[in-house]
Parts: C-alpha cells; sequence; structure tokens
C-alpha cells in the first residue's frame, strides 16, 4: 500500500494515537443472462430480473431459513421424517410421501411447504417457540412467486461475496465472515452505524465548504458544533493562563517564573508571534518527547520488568524508551515509525546485507559475513536502533516458568498479534481468534493471517552498540 506523508507545520506536530483501519467495502457485481422468447420478450424480461432477485433472496435469507428452521428434521440425517426431503429444489417440488407438491414454483398459493410455514392446516416447525415469524413467512413466499431457485454450491459463492458490505433496509451491513456452523455466522450482519472506522475516509473537498483552507478543518467542524449546540465560547485566556495550559499539555510541567514574565511581556506587544515562539521552544524541548512518548510506551505497555510471579528484570528495556521518546523529539514521520517497531530487525539485517554486498561480498561468503555481524556485532548505529526498535515485540507481561516451549510460543505469538492490532489499529484481535468478531467485520481468518506473519519471529540476543546519543546513567 502506498502511503503519503504530509508534515504538519512545527507549530502543529501532536500525533494522535488512534488508528483508524480503512476496509474498502466492495463486491462482486452479478449479471444473470437469459435468451429472450420472441413472442414474449417484456414477460421473460421481467421473469429475468425476478429470478435473480429470487435467487439472492434464497441464498441471503431463505436457506439460512430452512437450515435453522427444517433440515433437522427433513436434511439429510438418519431420521428423516415423512421421506420429506427439503435439501434440494427438486425434492421440495417432488414433496414427501404424501406425493403432494412441497412447493410450486412461482405460485405462492399452493404447496405444504407455505401452508406448513403458515400454520394452516399443517403446523411445522411444530414448535410455537420456533415459529417462523410473518416477515420470514412473506421472504419464502417471496422466493417461491420468483420461481424458487435454488442456485448451485458455486452460485451460492458469488452471490453471498457480491452482497458483502451492502446496507440493508433494517440498518445493518452484511459482511461475509470465515464460516460457521450457522449462516447468522457464515453471513453475519452488522449495524451500519458502528462500521464508521472501517468506512472510507471522505476527501476534505467532498465535505469541506470551498472558502474553508484544509489547515482550518478542525476549528471548521468545531465551530460548526458549537453552534448546533448553541454553546458560548469561553473567553479568552490571559497571556499567564494561556502559557500555563501550552507548558503542560506539551511539556507536563509548570513555566518558571521567569518564564511566566518574559512571556507576558512578550504577548503584550505580539500576541501571535509570542504565542507561535512559545510552542516552537516547547516543542523543541526534550521535555516535549518525554510527555509525550508516555502515552506511546502506555499503549504498548513498556515496563522495566516482565511482570507476572517471577517479574524478571529486563536489563536493556530502556533503550526502546528512550528511542520512542527520540522519534517524538525528532519528529519522525508515523509510517517509519510503524515500521521499525515492527520489522526493526528485518530492517537492519538487510541493511547489514547490503553493505556487505557493497564491499563484494556474495553466495556464501556473505551469508557468513551477515551471520557472524548478528553474532558477534560490527552494526552500525542505524542498524542497531532498528534492532531497538523492535524491542516493541517484547514488550508484553512474559514469564515461561512450567510452560513447555511448544505453549509458550504460542503465548508469546497470540500476544503479539494483539497488541499489534491494539496499538496499530485500536482494535482488539483476541476475540476473533476462536469465532468471527461478533460487533467489529473481522473474521478469524485475518487474525491467522496476522499470526502467520509473526510466525518467524523468535526472541534473539544481538550485540547490537549503545549509541553515542543513549545516556546509560539510568
Amino acid at each position: 500500500m502506498n502511503m503519503k506523508i504530509y508534515k504538519l507545520p512545527k507549530s502543529l506536530r501532536v500525533w494522535l494515537l488512534p488508528m483508524v483501519c480503512l476496509l474498502s467495502m466492495g463486491g462482486l457485481t452479478i449479471a444473470l443472462c437469459r435468451v429472450a422468447i420472441a413472442e414474449e420478450p417484456e414477460i421473460d424480461a421481467h421473469r429475468v430480473k425476478l429470478e435473480t432477485h429470487a435467487e439472492e433472496l434464497f441464498v441471503l435469507e431463505v436457506l439460512p431459513l430452512l437450515r435453522a428452521k427444517c433440515f433437522g428434521c427433513h436434511g439429510e440425517g438418519d431420521d428423516l421424517r415423512g421421506e420429506y426431503y427439503m435439501t434440494s429444489r427438486d425434492a421440495l417440488v417432488r414433496g414427501g410421501e404424501s406425493g403432494d407438491a412441497a412447493v410450486v414454483p412461482g405460485d405462492a398459493g399452493t404447496g405444504s411447504l407455505l401452508e406448513a410455514i403458515r400454520w394452516d392446516g399443517l403446523e411445522m416447525p411444530p414448535k410455537k417457540s420456533e415459529r417462523l415469524t410473518s416477515d420470514e413467512v412473506a421472504l419464502v413466499e417471496e422466493w417461491v412467486r420468483g420461481g424458487a431457485p435454488w442456485p448451485s454450491l458455486e452460485q451460492q459463492f458469488v452471490i453471498q461475496n457480491a452482497a458483502k458490505g451492502r446496507a440493508l433496509d433494517e440498518g445493518l451491513v452484511r459482511w461475509k465472515t470465515s464460516g460457521g456452523t450457522s449462516q447468522e455466522w457464515t453471513d453475519r450482519k452488522y449495524v451500519e452505524k458502528d462500521l464508521w472506522a472501517f468506512a472510507n475516509l471522505p476527501r476534505a473537498e467532498t465535505i469541506l465548504p470551498a472558502e474553508v483552507s484544509h489547515n482550518d478543518a478542525i476549528d471548521f467542524f468545531v465551530d460548526k458544533k458549537i453552534a448546533e449546540k448553541a454553546l458560548v465560547a469561553s473567553p479568552p485566556a490571559h497571556s499567564a493562563e494561556l502559557l500555563r495550559r501550552v507548558t503542560y499539555d506539551l511539556t507536563g510541567l509548570p513555566p518558571s517564573a521567569e518564564q511566566t514574565a518574559a512571556f507576558v511581556e512578550d504577548f503584550a506587544r505580539d500576541s501571535d508571534l509570542a504565542y507561535e515562539e512559545l510552542v516552537d521552544r516547547l516543542l523543541d524541548s526534550p521535555r516535549y518527547g518525554e510527555r509525550w512518548a508516555r502515552h506511546w510506551l502506555d499503549i504498548t505497555r513498556y515496563a522495566d520488568t516482565g511482570g507476572m510471579s517471577n517479574d524478571y528484570e529486563r536489563s536493556n528495556m530502556w533503550r526502546y524508551r528512550d528511542y520512542v521518546i527520540r522519534c517524538f523529539n525528532n519528529d519522525k514521520p508515523y509510517n517509519e515509525f510503524i515500521m521499525e517497531q515492527i520489522a526493526g530487525d528485518e530492517l537492519a539485517k538487510t541493511s547489514v546485507r547490503k553493505r556487505h554486498m557493497a564491499a563484494g561480498l556474495e553466495g556464501q561468503q556473505l551469508y557468513a559475513a551477515v551471520r557472524k555481524t548478528e553474532t558477534e556485532g560490527g552494526y552500525t548505529e542505524r542498524e542497531a536502533e532498528l534492532l531497538v526498535a523492535s524491542g516493541f515485540l517484547r514488550l508484553g507481561p512474559w514469564d515461561n516458568a512450567m510452560v513447555d516451549d511448544d505453549q509458550a510460543r504460542q503465548i508469546y505469538l497470540d500476544d503479539v498479534v494483539n497488541i499489534t492490532g491494539q496499538t496499530f489499529l485500536s482494535q482488539t484481535l483476541r476475540c476473533c481468534k476462536c469465532h468471527d468478531h461478533k460487533f467489529d467485520p473481522i473474521p478469524t481468518r485475518d487474525y491467522y493471517g496476522i499470526y502467520a506473519a509473526f510466525a518467524t519471529t523468535f526472541p534473539v540476543e544481538r550485540p547490537a552498540p549503545f549509541l553515542s546519543i543513549e545516556s546509560r546513567d539510568r
């Protein structure tokens, strides 16, 4: 995926941590064609539309009903009731041992199936608690009027995929998932308004008036909401109060008496210039990175010990902490920040290979040189920093005492998958380890896809030298 990085003006460099996962809710378009009879072109064209709709109705609504309400007694089991098969169109048209057709395609007024589900003489399903609702009966009737089509398994798969992401009348969105023991799990419905985080972001020009600059977008929406709620803005803060707010916000520390006096004087001369210089000074302060890195470190669960009962010390984990602080202070682009933490070890290895290749090594000699660097040292400062960044993958609570190796590895990989989702997507992934997520359109296969991406990751030791900018007195 190509990413464009837009660097904000220095005075606006405040990172927003929550991530949005963008999913394209697209689908296939199905075109079902029939040969028209010359004498009845209008009737046949109508039938094409009707059967196309009826096929979709069957796959998405009627078949799940039959599976849930009917197949238990009239499916392929040994306890078939009344020789009444319901697992194919031919069986429904043929009927059971009575010889009466269960379904008459095109006629919703006859057929034992419709009589039974209406409880009109026959009563099926027999339990009142399992009786079809009037809306469910209407769906079956509509399917029968459309010719009672029963698409093949291949056609069903195409129709299910085409319906993915489609909005439904009741405010729901249908989403194709990993499949399950019931159709409700295979083709889950989600509340459309709850899926805002998975929709494509609108382009600025589609939601902003032409006279509003993109740089003023946040103010525009805030002002718009204030006007809608008929709220009155608080009066402007006086200079000392403004200084205190901004200083606490960016560095977490109060301004000194000398700084307060100087800012009040500068603000009286030129308020805009004084404020701009204040923000630039605070962003250049090392305290800025320390203040805001703390929020990131909270998300990633940074700790100097492993937690659990033994709480082993992680003697060099402080290097990851300082790496994050430097990233905030140096305004590192966010895409680089992500890649270095997830794949810093691979980026370092690639850099080592390129250095040795530039020196003329290849084949077995190249492999041996790379391996020697990994085991004995020789990393550049940049490569060492990449290795430190990958410490993100070791931040979870950890204690492998009394746990066999295979189980410990599974616990580790599960933790990495989940914290990757929480940190970079603001999305927990542990729910979809055993089943598709019930409230978000995240299938189980996505969990194991991410799991597979980390499956070759093993905790190892690397002789990463201390950086010249690192302070070891901590």
